[in-house]
């Protein structure tokens, strides 16, 4: 089974429909949708792999609708009830399609112990870089995935966040990922040149230090670049795209493709294709989601 630990949150997409004017009415066309990183990847594996999200909501109504959503999709979910509310996103949509968001993380970063048994029968886990930004979610996503490698499951990780790294501290979030020694990473370019993993006087010295990591550097239209360790082993093409309304939920379409078809084949590149294909289908939709 694959297992996804993190945040689910509301997303509140808004494209305006004409320039922004301060201080008063902009007309925009308004969406309320499911979101957070870790929730969108469950929701893209769920239909295609055995997946089991783990989070936390509050106690309003968002919560029980966002975890109906999930289950709906084929996704088991063993979610925590916190005091905080759930988790909300404000997703403002430029005319290229690229975001700007506003995040309220609320319950999602008050991810408490997770129990064993929700993480004994995982083949793989997956986490983002989100849940690592404070406690007690990181201190909790830190001990899933220690319990789940003892276990001799696997995990993945999406460096997720310019931002969060930033927030995090660049050297002490390379710390963390080494002690976290994951068996994939995946990230933008932005992502990883920010982090040493690609790109600059340094690349390549952090991988070294993770010889066993593979990491998928995504670089939108480029090709992906598939490292094992240091050594590039793969430059996986990106088919074109004719349309982008909305890029939201892009990389975790990816993550989903590329997770759900390794655990099944357990071929990097054809996985990688599987990711990219993933990810062009929701490109022409609101939110994260593959249909209008």
């Amino acid at each position: 089974m694959l297992g996804v630990i993190g945040d689910v949150v509301q997303d509140i997409v808004v494209w305006p429909e004409e320039p922004l004017r301060p201080a008063t009415d902009t007309r925009s066309t308004i969406k309320i949708l499911r979101g957070g990183s870790a929730a969108n990847v469950a929701a893209f594996a769920g239909p295609r792999y055995p997946t089991r999200f783990i989070g936390a909501v509050g106690k309003d109504i968002a919560g029980p609708a966002l975890i109906s959503e999930l289950e709906g999709l084929h996704v088991e979910t063993n979610v925590q009830v916190s005091n905080l509310p759930t988790g909300t996103i404000v997703v403002l949509i430029d005319n290229d399609g690229e975001r700007m968001m506003f995040p309220s993380r609320g319950a999602s970063a008050d991810i408490q112990q997770v129990e064993t048994g929700w993480l004994d029968d995982l083949a793989l886990l997956h986490i983002t870089t989100y849940s690592l930004a404070s406690d007690p979610s990181a201190s909790s996503v830190i001990a899933a995935v220690e319990h789940v490698k003892a276990k001799g499951g696997k995990v993945s990780l999406d460096l997720s966040s310019v931002g969060v790294i930033e927030e995090y501290g660049n050297d002490s979030f390379k710390e963390v990922l080494l002690g976290l020694s994951p068996d994939f990473i995946t990230g933008n370019e932005d992502e990883c040149e920010l982090v040493g993993l690609t790109n600059g006087p340094s690349a390549g010295h952090l991988l070294k230090r993770l010889p066993h990591t593979t990491l998928l550097a995504r670089a939108g239209s480029n090709p992906t670049r598939i490292f094992t360790g240091p050594s590039l082993v793969a430059h996986v093409p990106v088919a074109p795209v004719d349309v982008v309304l909305d890029a939201t939920g892009a990389g975790d379409a990816f993550n989903a493709g590329f997770l759900t078809e390794f655990l099944k084949e357990g071929n990097l590149e054809s996985a990688c294709l599987t990711g990219h294909a993933l990810a062009r289908s929701i490109l022409a939709f609101p939110g994260a989601t593959e249909h209008a």
